[in-house]
């Protein structure tokens, strides 16, 4: 398993998740144990952001990094306003 570390920012988005969507903030609970377990089959951003990667929960987007055997959660954003 991976270690995962939180951006202020996403840690913030994620206060704010659980207190207007608790389903949705569930969903993204288990999905980072998801990503924790087996991040390497997830979908590569390109461009400006390459070398992140991205999940879609919904209308939003998870956007992390993975360097050896951590992972950095950078954000979660309405699709919008992600890219």
């Amino acid at each position: 398993m991976y270690k995962a570390i939180f951006s202020s920012e996403f840690e913030k988005q994620l206060k704010k998740l659980k207190q207007k969507d608790k389903a949705l903030y569930e969903r993204l609970e288990k999905k980072i144990r998801d990503i924790l377990l087996e991040p390497t089959h997830i979908k590569h951003l390109r461009n400006v952001l390459k070398g992140q990667q991205r999940v879609q929960l919904g209308p939003f987007v998870l956007k992390f990094t993975q360097e050896e055997e951590t992972i950095y959660f950078i954000t979660i954003e309405h699709h919008d306003q992600a890219y």
